[in-house]
């Protein structure tokens, strides 16, 4: 496993306000770092998780396939880092 949680944050921000750019604003990061990313991300899984053909990106079948276990590992890690900081 290569790929980290940024990477998945930068991912399901992408597909939740549809665009890059907006993924960046909410994450306080340029446009460039975001789609970085993502493409990192695509790189160390193998896959094109977006179609990047259209003026904004939309999500190709394995992208879809992967968001739910994308979006899976980013509330696991919320939850182990709310366990550690209640201790």
């Amino acid at each position: 496993m290569r790929f980290n949680l940024e990477q998945l944050r930068a991912f399901s921000l992408s597909v939740e306000r549809g665009s890059f750019s907006a993924a960046a604003r909410e994450m306080g990061k340029a446009q460039s770092a975001v789609s970085t990313a993502i493409s990192n991300l695509e790189l160390d899984l193998g896959l094109d998780l977006f179609d990047r053909s259209r003026r904004e990106p939309t999500l190709t079948e394995a992208g879809a396939a992967l968001l739910p276990q994308a979006l899976a590992l980013l509330e696991q890690a919320r939850l182990l880092q709310g366990h550690a900081e209640a201790m």
